[in-house]
């Protein structure tokens, strides 16, 4: 309609000016301008000789002259309309289609994709993005039933455990005793922990994890933390080794929210990389602090570095969770890495095993998305 509008009122112009000149020329013809418009220079008879032939012959060609600019211009206008709408239905068609693809996308509808435009233009981006965010959609979606799924799974264990466990002492098959109530309290824990992993995990990935970033000598830092683990490693059969650290290393983090990044991490080589030694080191290259943890167990598996650090990343479809574990340490480690402005890093070392890199801006300043306390 637009288009047609324009077409129209240039129509109307042109026709209006033609018509004016062609007055103005019958004007000068017939000598006829009335004194009172603007120009008027008087007139004699004697003039201009004009017969009665002439003045039919001017009149006749004045007809002529306007049916001709009035079948032009709404030949004009015909043809201006044709050509917008055409122009309007190609440059509208991805636009529908679009408006389309939304609505069905909006009720529910899958695997939905549209075809490009033929022009490589901002449609066909446009058209591009929308099928880009239509696959990631449905990765979201799929994600979130397996989390669901997996969720499900490390609930419905410890409770069917503990159901069993009630429902026997209360049949008197076993007896109401300490070791009884130790499996009980082993299995509430177990629950406990991975509804606060959940918890800890949704905060981070909010935006609303609090941080009290504090300078910290990383040296004396890991030092102390990793005497912690030592017993636990010991048990393990494993070896945990500090490479040496620059005394004078400081950085701005907050140091228990680290603590339970470095532990999730240790725990991870504890349960799938011993016995075997354990490497930790920490450095600075530019304005971050890389800690690095590893182990030299069999390594992640090819092409998996990154699913790794996915809730309920499950490398082997044959393995199962262990009896303290949760499934979110890893996911957890990510969250909190990021929540201080920086990120987690996982790889292969060229000569075997896995390595975990905890990668953090050395000023507090330069925390990322979550809440500084």
């Amino acid at each position: 309609m637009t288009f047609a509008f324009v077409a129209l009122a240039a129509v109307a112009l042109t026709a209006w000016l033609t018509l004016g000149a062609v007055l103005n020329a019958q004007r000068d013809l017939f000598a006829q301008t009335p004194a009172s418009e603007p120009g008027f220079q008087g007139w004699s008879a004697t003039d201009h000789t004009i017969d009665g032939g002439s003045t039919g012959t001017a009149r006749n060609a004045f007809r002529t002259v306007t049916r001709t600019a009035m079948l032009a211009g709404f030949l004009a206008f015909l043809l201006a309309t044709t050509v917008a709408g055409l122009v309007t239905r190609r440059l509208t068609r991805p636009l529908l289609a679009l408006e389309r693809g939304a609505r069905r996308l909006a009720a529910g509808e899958r695997g939905l994709r549209l075809d490009l435009p033929p022009d490589r233009d901002e449609l066909r981006s446009l058209t591009g993005a929308f099928n880009a965010l239509v696959g990631g959609l449905e990765r979201q979606e799929e994600w979130r039933r397996g989390m669901v799924a997996d969720i499900a799974h490390d609930l419905r264990t410890p409770l069917a455990v503990l159901r069993s466990e009630l429902e026997a002492m209360q049949d008197r098959v076993r007896p109401l005793d300490d070791a009884g109530l130790a499996r009980l309290h082993r299995e509430v824990m177990l629950l406990s922990r991975l509804v606060d992993d959940l918890r800890t995990l949704s905060t981070a990935e909010s935006g609303h994890l609090e941080l009290t970033p504090t300078p910290v000598r990383v040296a004396d830092y890991l030092r102390g933390l990793l005497d912690s683990l030592a017993s636990r490693a010991a048990e393990a059969g494993a070896a945990i080794h500090l490479e040496p650290v620059p005394e004078d290393l400081s950085a701005a983090f907050d140091p228990d929210r680290i603590a339970r990044v470095l532990g999730n991490l240790l725990d991870n080589a504890l349960n799938y990389a011993t016995p075997g030694a354990i490497d930790v080191s920490a450095r600075q290259e530019g304005d971050e602090l890389r800690i690095t943890v590893r182990d030299h167990g069999q390594g992640l598996p090819p092409g998996d570095e990154a699913r790794v650090l996915e809730r309920f990343y499950r490398g082997d479809p044959s393995r199962t969770r262990n009896d303290t574990g949760s499934g979110l340490g890893l996911s957890i480690a990510k969250a909190i890495t990021e929540g201080h402005g920086g990120r987690l890093e996982a790889t292969n070392h060229p000569d075997g095993g896995a390595v975990f890199t905890i990668v953090l801006p050395m000023h507090a300043s330069a925390l990322g998305r979550s809440e500084v306390a």
